[in-house]
């Protein structure tokens, strides 16, 4: 991530998937609530956990509220109804932090243990605790987004044609093909027409910039 000399620099806010090796690097960190709600409904397929799947209805009725006072012309969630989710979201990790304590503290006596490994319930209920900023930062700020999968989707193309090819015949090649892709990937993020963005960028002999210059 180092040789790539983005991150190193990077200022702005990074929404990732809790990789610890991310949080090494100076930025406003966001974490993606669509890796949450999959780890979430893992937990409830699991284990039928309820709270679980409270706490997922509530993260996606969050957003779903974003979205309405977003379309409003606000650029945050009022701070009562703001107040009022952050302390439903704790109250359910308290719930089910106590209940998966008191789980492998059962585990551990039937066992006859000194200790019992974490169920993946218990971390990811900790960690929900543990990263709460993090993971509601979308509420306080609507340029944040939900999720990293706008991201995700832009390196899938890729992985697509290598799936399909096998891979790339040269470097050159991967690499036009990865310019290309990032430049209407980020004309598409910018609201402006995808062919009138190649057809700038063909007609483009003075090296002038070719997105938002206008």
């Amino acid at each position: 991530m180092d040789a790539m000399g983005i991150l190193l620099t990077f200022a702005g806010i990074l929404v990732h998937d809790h990789w610890k090796s991310y949080f090494a690097y100076a930025a406003v960190h966001v974490l993606c609530n669509a890796h949450h709600l999959r780890e979430l409904q893992g937990v409830v397929d699991r284990d039928a956990n309820k709270l679980a799947l409270r706490l997922m209805k509530l993260l996606t009725l969050s957003w779903h509220f974003c979205k309405k006072y977003k379309a409003a012309g606000l650029t945050q969630m009022p701070g009562a109804i703001q107040l009022r989710i952050e302390t439903i979201y704790d109250q359910i990790l308290q719930r089910a932090l106590t209940k998966e304590t008191a789980y492998m503290e059962k585990q551990r006596q039937v066992l006859g243990r000194k200790k019992v490994r974490n169920t993946k319930a218990y971390n990811l209920f900790k960690r929900l605790i543990e990263f709460k900023v993090e993971t509601l930062r979308f509420m306080s700020d609507f340029s944040i987004p939900f999720d990293n999968n706008g991201s995700e989707r832009d390196a899938r193309m890729a992985k697509l044609k290598q799936k399909i090819s096998g891979c790339f015949r040269s470097e050159d090649g991967g690499t036009m093909f990865t310019r290309i892709r990032s430049y209407l990937s980020s004309a598409k993020k910018q609201g402006l027409n995808i062919f009138q963005a190649l057809l700038k960028a063909v007609r483009n002999y003075n090296n002038t910039p070719l997105l938002g210059a206008e």
